[in-house]
């Protein structure tokens, strides 16, 4: 599924283009760091250990059509009773779910259209996947603003996940800032590459080659299939993120203890 620079690229254009409600747009831009480290969250389990059903609430291949932010708030209804969440951990959630959808969609519009066929062994679809991934990752760590190591080192998680320990949580915040810092590097390969029994060298030589990248992956899938891709969960993303903050608002009550902002939600709330 997406790397976490290409869900830091999903987020940080949500911040740019002008694509959220007035609403979102407020809470994020007051909790950037939150919400960036959100967008990432999920693949805490890189470093905790924990297997995919336990941070990304569903299964590949999938065993349930509910879309997996749904099952999240169906097994910890904590998360959606916005009554209960800070704003920083409202904008860190709206993250997580925004990411969460961005993989169901890859999965969907990328993975098993094109890469679940019967063409090549099994071995070869798996390695070239994460070749695209791999591609994929380094285009969108040179859209990242360089502010963003900063952004994601200001969250600080409390409490926020009933299924993830803070301390997890900072040192996955930790981990991605330290690669996204001037100089270094993301870790893409080197994670990706064990696990389809790749070495990292050999991924890179591929995912640098224009020429093996048009003959090995983009004939299987195209690169305005991928575009079309982008363009249209970004939209999906853009969506559930309004959706659940113009809920959270409207359950949060203003210090008078009157709800200030009925009209504002009328006007955006978003059908998913």
């Amino acid at each position: 599924m997406p790397t976490p620079a290409t869900h830091l690229a999903s987020a940080q254009a949500m911040l740019r283009q002008g694509t959220l409600s007035l609403t979102a747009r407020r809470l994020v831009d007051q909790h950037r760091g939150a919400f960036l480290l959100g967008h990432t969250a999920p693949d805490v389990k890189t470093i905790s250990g924990q297997n995919r059903e336990a941070t990304h609430f569903y299964s590949v291949p999938r065993a349930s059509d509910h879309p997996a932010y749904q099952v999240l708030f169906d097994t910890h209804p904590g998360l959606a009773d916005h009554g209960e969440l800070s704003p920083a951990q409202t904008a860190f959630i709206a993250g997580y779910i925004a990411h969460l959808l961005l993989d169901e969609r890859w999965l969907a519009d990328v993975f098993e259209p094109c890469f679940m066929g019967d063409w090549g062994s099994r071995a070869e679809r798996m390695f070239l996947h994460n070749v695209l991934r791999t591609w994929v990752d380094a285009r969108d760590q040179q859209r990242l603003d360089r502010s963003v190591p900063h952004a994601l080192r200001e969250a600080e998680p409390e409490d926020w996940l009933p299924f993830v320990d803070d301390r997890m949580l900072r040192r996955w915040r930790d981990w991605l800032a330290e690669q996204l810092a001037p100089g270094n590097g993301m870790e893409t390969a080197a994670v990706l590459a064990p696990r389809v029994g790749a070495r990292a060298e050999e991924m890179m030589s591929v995912a640098g080659s224009s020429e093996q990248m048009e003959h090995r992956v983009f004939r299987h899938i195209s690169r305005p299939a991928l575009q079309a891709f982008r363009d249209t969960s970004q939209r999906h993303c853009v969506r559930l993120v309004n959706w659940y903050i113009a809920r959270s608002v409207a359950r949060r009550p203003s210090r008078s203890g009157t709800d200030w902002s009925g009209r504002l939600r009328a006007r955006e709330e978003v059908r998913l």
